[in-house]
């Protein structure tokens, strides 16, 4: 079970500057930057050398950016893409982030369900639907060095078949052990699904129920059909 669970602490190693300069505020160079969700390609220098948005679109960095993260070469990661974007299919990448690639698990390997609250911001599909994203926002203690992490997760619960046409929902709990961990800050994190996870269960949505911070418990569907 363990390997399932997303053990969330702080973000700062997913970030990847590609760029010397730090982001300038306000009217400087880097105030009208493009952001996309990517799957990043990393070349056998394990540096970041092109991307496919969520839209479809393939863009070479003019320059491969290097990311801690990517630690295997001819691999694609899941990440969130700063950029300025060039003519001709290319792009000037200037900070490119990795993002937490969550996986579902099984019921029957959770010793007790955790649904302790949890701010749930947007819940989405690329346009390819090959992936269910979710903003999520934690509250979190010290911004350093806190010895607790949250643990974040999927847990199918059941499928559905709905009888007006057919098609099959497959409802999923959010589970959410946040520990003793304090109360003080609000993080924001975005999560991606593979949707090669359904593909087994022949889903054509899946139902989200989240004990949401601002809300309770709360259903969120997203259809998976193209």
């Amino acid at each position: 079970m363990r390997h399932l669970f997303i053990y969330i602490a702080l973000t700062a190693a997913l970030l990847a500057s590609c760029e010397n300069d730090t982001y300038d505020k306000g009217e400087g160079a880097y105030s009208y930057l493009q952001a996309d969700f990517v799957e990043a390609h990393a070349n056998g220098e394990k540096e970041i050398d092109y991307v496919i948005t969520d839209n479809g679109d393939s863009l070479s960095l003019v320059t491969p950016c290097a990311a801690a993260w990517a630690k295997t070469a001819d691999s694609t990661y899941r990440a969130a893409l700063y950029y300025d974007k060039v003519e001709g299919g290319k792009a000037k990448a200037v900070i490119i982030e990795q993002m937490l690639t969550m996986s579902l698990t099984p019921a029957d390997s959770i010793k007790e369900m955790k649904t302790d609250p949890i701010g749930v911001e947007a819940v989405w599909t690329d346009s390819r639907k090959r992936y269910v994203n979710l903003t999520l926002t934690l509250k979190v203690g010290t911004v350093s060095n806190d010895p607790e992490k949250h643990k974040v997760t999927l847990v199918p619960d059941s499928l559905h078949i709905n009888g007006s046409d057919s098609s099959r929902t497959l409802h999923l709990t959010l589970y959410h052990d946040k520990g003793d961990i304090p109360e003080y800050y609000t993080e924001k994190y975005y999560f991606s699904l593979p949707s090669a996870q359904f593909a087994a269960l022949d889903a054509d949505s899946v139902a989200i129920h989240a004990n949401t911070t601002a809300n309770g418990m709360k259903t969120l569907t997203i259809s998976l059909r193209r």
